[in-house]
Formats: structure tokens, C-alpha cells, sequence
């Protein structure tokens, strides 16, 4: 968008021409993102529930964060075409397919409803309870057993029931030295056939914000991007607006050089550690996820009358672009708080309980992603892990947007002594698990949450999600 182009705007002085030039780019890419498919099957309904995580938030409108490049690059002089933008959101995937003779490609249910039940827990009887909780995890181990690689899969087929209480029972199983599962194929074969386990689609399906390993499997990349090898993965339950996958498996076809441990943390353990007073605060207030944000510093610079004509505008443009993408509630809020000053426009999912109940035991349970999602807790563990730098310069993408906090329900801060104290306990109780080719770790998604240490190298980690 050039002077020549906006004749009837000379009158405006040329850096305010630029700001609003820029601005229509960002919402000309905006709308581009509106015309892509959303998640899930044409013409299903959809679900208005305001409970959500937010993780999905942010990854549906990664699909409009070529438009914040495209501002970036305008402000330099250097846009060009937004041909160039528009590719930008070409969905991406590495697709294996299917060879003449291997398994048809794995049909892939949305995931389940996230099953919230009551709000009925009583905080002080759930942290005074002295029941032994069960080892965790609990590990299985093929070299132990004395299995033959032919044997494996008989095993797993004749143990299946066994295999999937102790999962239940215990949040996490370690499936270790078993050959079977040392490929894409030999990994869908131990889940289909050996533990019949109904896969659904990933989570973050309607921006193919996860790589594929291999797609006729069903098997996803599990955070290998060399740009973020530095980004330490907090600790979260896998929670996708109103979806929430009740386990999942994780794979490690290739183990890194250096680092790159997955993590496990046992949810119920969390409820008995955690200070009564904090615990009890945060489930009357429930907690509330900033799953996104937008910067918009560039119409600081710009005389109030043009700030006023430009932020409607394009938080309407947003608001509308979410909504086409997620079937959850979302709003978004001008914010100059958490980026520095900056002014940013930041998307904020609906307030959600951080306890509930384990939807088949019944059993309470830790299910809050605070220490994956404050802003606090991910500068401090860069400063721990990555000596401050976790190489977001080099990331694209949705990853230039994911930039998350938490609040208290009402959107009140939550103290970073309180903050604090959530992470001294969760790397408490964090267990690091050091995987080798074929290993697989399966989860109870509701009992036990994941994360993921920094690593050196090349690592090749992937999961399947199921109901």
C-alpha cells in the first residue's frame, strides 16, 4: 500500500499512512485465516461450553500469525505481495502413506467432550488423606520378562486388561525394551491390536499445529523442532478447549544426544503437596488461561484519533477469526501489562476449575496448567534451563504468538509467590524419564500430566491421543 495508492489520504502525515497501511495487511491475513476449515467434521454442532484450557486458542490463531510478520516486515519497507502471506497458512504435514499390503490409514474421532462433573470437592479431606498413593510410574519391562521380539505382542495382547488397570490405577505405565514398538507401524500395531485402544485426533487438529511422524498411524510429532530444543515444556494436562483425550501413548523412536527427558508428574500427589490456603483460593476462584497474544506496539505511536479508529476494528476481526476456528468461548483484551509495556492484543480463554474428578474413578485430581502457562514460571525456567535464551528468535509461526499466563477466574493476578510455590512442587514431584529407541509411555490423561527437558541433537519423540 503505497502514498500513490491512497490518494485521498495525503492529507495524512506519511508514518500515520504507514500504521494504517499496516494495519489493513494484518487484517487482510486476518481474513485469510477466517476462510480456512475448522476443527473437526462440515455442519457438526457446535459446543458453547465456557470451560475451556485455552492450549487450542492459541493454536488456532497461530494460522493468523503470518500477519504479525507481515506487519513487521511493512514496518521495514519490505512488504511486497500478499501472495506470500497467503501461503503462509497452507496446512503442512509429513504424511507417510499407506504401502500396498500395509494396514489401511487409522480413522481418527474427534477426541471426547472434557468431562468437568461437579464442583463438589472438598479440599480439606482430599489433603488430609494418608492412603498410600501407587508407585508412579510403574514400569514394564519386555528384557525383564524374557520376551523374545516374537513374543511381544502376544504378551501385550494376552495382558491387555492387566496393562490398562495398572494404567488407571497407577497415572502412567513405562512399556521399556520392547522391539515391537520401535517404528510407526510396530507402535499402532502394539495400541490397535495389542491394548485395542480407539485413537481420536490431536488436539490442536484444526490448525495441523503438530507435525505428523506418520499419518496413516496416527502418530504425531511430540515437540522435536530443533528451534525449540531449548524451551523447557512445562507441565500440563492435554486439554483442548471443551476435548480432552483421556490417555495417551508416547513414543521415542530416537532418543536426543543430550537431554530431552519426557516428564510425568502424578496429579493427585500434586493435591497433597500444594499450600491448603492457595489450594483452596484457586478452586473458589477457578483460574483463567491468556492463551494468546498479539503485538500491537506500533499503534502506540499513533495519535489517539487513529488508535481509536484501528482497535475496534481489529479486534472485531480477531474475535471472528477465533470463533470460525474453536467451538469454545474466548475474548480478547488490550493489554500493556505482560509484554514489557507493549501493547498487545491478548486472547483469553473462559475460567475452569483446577481440580476435578477423574471421570471413570472418580477420584480428585490436579488438572490446572499453571506451570506450563505462566508467564512468570516459563521466564524462570528459561533462566534455569536455557540461560535465558530458548531461541524464540528462531521460531515461526503460531510459536511467535505463544506467548500464555494464568489468573485467577475473576482475572486477577496470581502472586508470583504463589506462582513459585506451584512450581517448587510440581519439579518436586516431576519424574524425569530417560527413553530409549521403542519405549513408550502410556498416560492417563486425566491423572497425570506431561512435559518435556531441554536437548541437545536430534530427537524423535511422537504420541497417539485416544478416547
Amino acid at each position: 500500500l503505497t502514498h500513490a495508492e491512497l490518494p485521498h489520504l495525503s492529507w495524512m502525515a506519511p508514518k500515520h499512512r504507514r500504521a494504517l497501511a499496516g494495519a489493513v495487511a494484518w487484517l487482510f491475513a486476518l481474513a485469510i485465516a477466517v476462510s480456512l476449515p475448522r476443527y473437526g467434521q462440515p455442519g457438526r454442532q457446535v459446543s458453547m461450553s465456557l470451560r475451556t484450557q485455552g492450549a487450542a486458542t492459541r493454536a488456532s490463531v497461530g494460522r493468523v500469525a503470518s500477519a504479525t510478520a507481515l506487519l513487521a516486515r511493512h514496518r521495514k519497507g519490505t512488504i511486497t505481495r500478499m501472495t506470500h502471506a497467503k501461503n503462509k497458512f497452507a496446512l503442512r504435514s509429513t504424511m507417510n502413506p499407506s504401502m500396498p499390503g500395509n494396514p489401511p490409514p487409522v480413522e481418527l474421532a474427534p477426541c471426547p467432550y472434557t468431562q468437568w462433573g461437579a464442583k463438589d470437592i472438598d479440599i480439606d479431606a482430599v489433603q488430609a488423606d494418608a492412603t498410600s498413593l501407587p508407585d508412579f510410574p510403574l514400569e514394564i519391562s519386555a528384557k525383564a520378562l524374557g520376551l523374545s521380539a516374537a513374543e511381544e505382542k502376544k504378551y501385550i495382547m494376552e495382558n491387555k486388561q492387566s496393562i490398562l488397570e495398572k494404567l488407571q490405577k497407577h497415572g502412567a505405565v513405562v512399556l521399556r525394551d520392547f522391539d515391537l514398538t520401535k517404528s510407526p507401524a510396530g507402535f499402532r500395531d502394539m495400541w490397535e491390536n495389542g491394548l485395542q485402544l480407539s485413537p481420536c485426533q490431536d488436539p490442536l487438529q484444526s490448525v495441523a499445529a503438530r507435525q505428523t511422524v506418520s499419518k496413516s498411524d496416527g502418530v504425531f510429532e511430540a515437540v522435536n523442532k530443533p528451534s525449540l530444543n531449548r524451551y523447557f515444556v512445562g507441565m500440563h494436562n492435554e486439554m483442548v478447549g471443551t476435548r480432552t483425550p483421556k490417555k495417551a501413548a508416547f513414543v521415542c523412536f530416537k532418543p536426543a544426544e543430550e537431554g530431552g527427558e519426557f516428564l510425568v508428574l502424578n496429579g493427585q500427589q500434586m493435591l497433597r503437596d500444594l499450600n491448603p490456603e492457595f489450594l483452596k483460593r484457586i478452586y473458589t476462584k477457578d483460574m483463567r488461561y491468556a492463551v494468546a497474544q498479539f503485538p500491537m506496539g506500533f499503534l502506540q505511536d499513533q495519535p489517539e484519533f487513529l488508535q481509536n479508529l484501528l482497535k475496534p476494528v481489529i479486534k472485531s476481526v480477531l474475535d471472528l477469526a477465533i470463533k470460525q476456528k474453536v467451538d469454545f468461548y474466548t475474548e480478547s483484551v488490550w493489554d500493556t501489562t505482560t509484554n514489557n509495556g507493549d501493547l498487545v492484543l491478548q486472547v483469553r480463554a473462559a475460567p475452569n476449575p483446577p481440580v476435578l474428578r477423574h471421570p471413570e474413578t472418580n477420584e480428585p485430581v490436579w488438572f490446572a496448567n499453571i506451570h506450563s502457562h505462566s508467564a512468570k514460571l516459563r521466564d524462570m525456567r528459561a533462566q534455569i534451563y536455557s540461560g535465558g535464551d530458548e531461541g524464540r528468535d528462531k521460531t515461526t509461526g503460531s510459536s511467535k504468538i505463544n506467548l500464555t499466563d494464568v489468573f485467577y477466574g475473576d482475572g486477577t493476578a496470581i502472586s508470583e509467590e504463589d506462582l513459585k510455590h506451584v512450581a517448587e512442587v510440581t519439579m518436586k514431584n516431576a519424574q524425569f524419564l530417560k527413553l530409549n529407541q521403542g519405549d513408550v509411555v502410556l498416560v492417563d490423561n486425566y491423572k497425570t500430566q506431561h512435559g518435556r527437558n531441554v536437548f541437545e541433537g536430534t530427537r524423535k519423540n511422537a504420541v497417539t491421543w485416544f478416547e
